[in-house]
């Protein structure tokens, strides 16, 4: 099952986010995009002259396309007024089974990639585009799976040590001082390398080479607590207990 099939058979049963009707009478035929057999309408109702992405359809020169589809692209809401829909499959993250869809902030893509995953099959896009169909690439996670659709590149998540130790690193070099868009890119100028200090730079120029370039490393810097939540963070963090003059520990 592709995740298009679970994001139409959740939206059908979504509060908020409803499928736009059929434009016309739906026929059997054989889609376009998944190559699925069952219900269709004509392709031009949905794939415009705009759409570019012809290497994502198992039959391109099918005429139809599955109202599944249909479904997973059109759901959505008019909002403040607005005139143009918004439709989460495209402009939102997102995590999705064939039972439930859940729209994701970042911090919440955070919480889902560390978490648990559902029981059941599931798919999971994050965005910071808002604009590209993640249903045509997400990938269907089953077991302990646990790959992601991050834009148009899929990050696996699945070693789970793996995963730590990179996050691990990241935070601890944020902390020290490295902000997320020098760890993004790895180019440290000198001046950051005065505050955090020579050893450190070194340090975290040698651990990141080999692994900057992977999707595993950028996707965790992305997720990594911005400037604001650090702030929040250091807000709630109980100072350690000051030692007094004779106790084991004390400052002389």
């Amino acid at each position: 099952m592709s995740s298009l099939r679970f994001l139409a058979e959740a939206f059908r049963r979504h509060v908020t986010y409803r499928p736009e009707p059929y434009p016309e009478l739906p026929v059997p035929g054989l889609c376009c995009i998944t190559g699925d057999v069952g219900d269709t309408i004509a392709r031009k109702h949905l794939l415009g002259p705009s759409f570019t992405d012809l290497e994502l359809l198992a039959l391109p020169d099918s005429e139809r396309i599955g109202t599944h589809v249909w479904d997973a692209f059109t759901a959505g809401e008019l909002r403040n007024g607005k005139t143009r829909r918004y439709c989460p499959e495209r402009m939102s993250s997102w995590r999705c089974t064939a039972d439930h869809f859940e729209s994701l902030t970042r911090q919440g893509v955070r919480d889902a990639v560390f978490g648990p995953a559902p029981e059941s099959p599931w798919a999971g896009y994050v965005t910071t585009s808002y604009k590209k169909h993640g249903g045509l690439r997400a990938p269907v996670n089953t077991g302990d799976s646990n790959v992601w659709l991050w834009e148009s590149v899929r990050v696996d998540c699945t070693d789970r040590v793996a995963l730590q130790g990179v996050w691990d690193a990241l935070r601890r070099y944020q902390d020290a001082g490295i902000p997320r868009p020098v760890l993004e890119t790895g180019e440290m100028e000198p001046h950051l390398v005065g505050k955090v200090g020579v050893s450190k730079a070194l340090d975290y120029q040698h651990w990141s080479r080999p692994r900057i370039e992977s999707a595993l490393y950028q996707f965790c810097v992305y997720l990594l607590p911005s400037a604001d939540e650090l702030m929040e963070l250091r807000s709630i963090t109980p100072m350690p207990a000051q030692s007094v003059r004779g106790e084991t520990g004390s400052l002389f």
